[in-house]
Formats: structure tokens, C-alpha cells, sequence
């Protein structure tokens, strides 16, 4: 059967998958690719055993995985051999900006660029802004991950197209002028936040909520709100070509793409953010839908951010 047709008849994989998975019999297995947290990799494997659907078996190598989920639609973009045009669900309720027009990949839930903030700490200025980061007068306060590396790349790209390549970079070497502390990613952050080794710092949604609920009670800044907007983007989950011809990989991706998964997935994943008007929004979490955000073009983002990640390299190199 074609690509088309069985993205065209989710409910053909919904049936076979039911078929062969009813209780008690054993689970199909379908390999994944998970580049979003653990947190959010292994509350899929869960429930996708409570669903019935399939045995989730995570594997390093996307080129390995019958599906894959990506933290952004960059990630997913940085592996586009391995995508299939038009084999994304609708993700019916998800507003458009969110998707993509080639449907090689679909939105589960969103992520967001926030600021943590230690709310022990006596700052000359209070951080509410992206280019707060890049302020002499927090010098020697600020943490953030490699900008060249996980997040950080498709958070210039953003801004980039938000204004221009020399502007990010411009903004990029300011930051670096100021002696941030730089760890290896989100939680990093977080971490040097919490123990006071930096004052603030650039972080995900995901490291905003663990950190408003720990003992230190940081406090989580949605940027630039009264400007272009905080930087959101959609975790991206998408069929892979092994796993095109795979009624259960559709019927997983067909239920991953639903409003029953996003309700599941956000409120076992703090931090990720629902799209849906229809999804409960857990406590100390914005909607997307709530936020002013700007509207990104995620072929226009992946292809800045192979432009800039090798300049984000040297700035801020070790």
C-alpha cells in the first residue's frame, strides 16, 4: 500500500493495529528515535503499551527508527533522507502554523526559550528579554548551553530570521563578551541557576517547570512578551522511510498526533506545552496557544541554522 493512501485512511492502520493487538496478545514492535528529553521518551514508551498500540523500543539512530520524534522541526529537518512527504497525520485541532506544509513531520505539543531566574539573587536589572543575556550589567551572571550545539543553533536561526544573520550574530558575540557560563545543555542551566553559580539563564520549558517546582524555586521568565514574542517550537514526530510500510507505525503516529496523546503526553511531561484549545494546560505552564510568539518558517530556520552554527561554534569556542 502507498504512503498516500495509508495516510489517507489512518483509520485501515488503526484497525490492523487493533487486530493484532488485542489484550493480551503480544505488542508490535516499532523503533523510535527520541530526541526530545527522557522525560517525555519514556511516557511515550509507557503509554503506548496502555494504549495497546505498540512495544516503543528507543534507538540512537534515526536512520534505524521506524519513527522518529525530534525536540524542534530543525532536528527533524537535519535528517530530511529519512523523512516521507506526506506521511504526517493531519494533527486535526493544531492550528497550521505549527505544522508542516510538506507533512514530512507533525507537532506533538511545543517548547519554548525561556529565561530561569534565581530568585535569591540581587540583580541590578531583572532579566525579561533574550538580549538581556548580552547586558554588561549582568556580566559574569548569565548561563546558557553551547549555542552551537542542541537548542541553541535553531535559537539564532530564530532570530535571525526574526532580523538578520549579522544581527544574531551580533547579538551572539555580545552574549559571549559578557562571560556567561556554559554547560552542555538545558539542564545544565538549570542546575548552575539552582546551586547560585549564575544568577539566570537561557534554558527550555521543560527545565523552567523542574526548576519552578525544585527547592530552589526558580522563577520562569517568558521572553520578550512585549516584543516579537517568546522563541516556541513544536516538537516534530515523523514516520521514517523504514517504517513507511508499517500499518502499526501509522496507527502509532496516527494516535501520537491526536488530542488523547498531546493531554497525555503534556501532563507527564512539565514543560510541554499543549497546542490544543481543548487540552488542559497543567499548573505553572503557559499554552502556546496563550503566548505571543512569532511565526517561524521551519525551511527557512533549518536552512539559517546550517548558515550560523558553524560561526556560533567559533564565537563562543572554548
Amino acid at each position: 500500500m502507498t504512503v498516500r493512501a495509508l495516510a489517507a485512511t489512518p483509520w485501515l492502520a488503526v484497525a490492523l493495529a487493533a487486530l493484532s493487538c488485542s489484550s493480551g496478545a503480544p505488542l508490535p514492535e516499532v523503533k523510535v528515535h527520541a530526541s526530545v528529553s527522557p522525560v517525555a521518551a519514556q511516557a511515550l514508551v509507557t503509554l503506548s503499551v496502555n494504549r495497546r498500540l505498540a512495544r516503543v523500543v528507543l534507538v540512537d539512530d534515526p536512520a534505524e527508527a521506524d519513527l522518529a520524534w525530534f525536540g524542534d522541526p530543525v532536528q527533524a529537518l537535519r535528517h530530511a533522507r529519512l523523512l516521507v512527504p506526506g506521511s504526517a497525520p493531519d494533527a486535526s485541532g493544531v492550528a497550521a502554523r505549527w505544522k508542516d506544509p510538506a507533512r514530512r513531520f507533525f507537532p506533538v505539543g511545543a517548547r519554548a526559550r525561556i529565561l530561569v531566574v534565581d530568585p535569591r539573587a540581587s540583580l541590578p536589572v531583572q532579566p525579561r528579554n533574550l538580549r538581556d543575556l548580552a547586558d554588561p550589567r549582568l556580566a559574569g551572571l548569565q548561563a546558557l548551553a553551547r549555542p552551537d550545539q542542541g537548542e541553541g543553533p535553531a535559537t539564532f536561526a530564530a532570530l535571525a530570521l526574526l532580523s538578520s544573520d549579522d544581527a544574531a550574530l551580533a547579538l551572539a558575540r555580545a552574549i559571549a563578551a559578557q562571560r556567561p557560563a556554559i554547560t552542555l545543555d538545558g539542564p545544565g542551566v538549570q542546575a548552575l541557576v539552582a546551586s547560585g553559580k549564575a544568577a539566570f539563564g537561557l534554558a527550555g520549558s521543560e527545565q523552567g517547570a523542574a526548576g519552578a517546582v525544585s527547592v530552589a524555586a526558580l522563577e520562569v521568565v517568558y521572553p520578550d512578551q512585549s516584543g516579537f514574542g517568546t522563541l516556541v517550537f513544536p516538537t516534530a514526530a515523523a514516520v521514517m522511510q523504514r517504517g513507511v510500510e508499517k500499518p502499526v507505525v501509522h496507527a502509532l503516529a496516527e494516535w501520537l498526533s491526536a488530542s488523547d496523546a498531546e493531554q497525555l503526553l503534556v501532563a507527564r511531561t512539565p514543560g510541554l506545552m499543549p497546542l490544543r484549545v481543548e487540552v488542559p494546560v497543567p499548573p505553572g505552564v503557559r499554552s502556546a496557544r496563550d503566548l505571543r510568539s512569532p511565526v517561524l518558517d521551519w525551511e527557512r530556520l533549518s536552512e539559517t541554522e546550517k548558515r550560523l552554527t558553524p560561526q556560533l561554534g567559533l564565537i563562543f569556542r572554548p
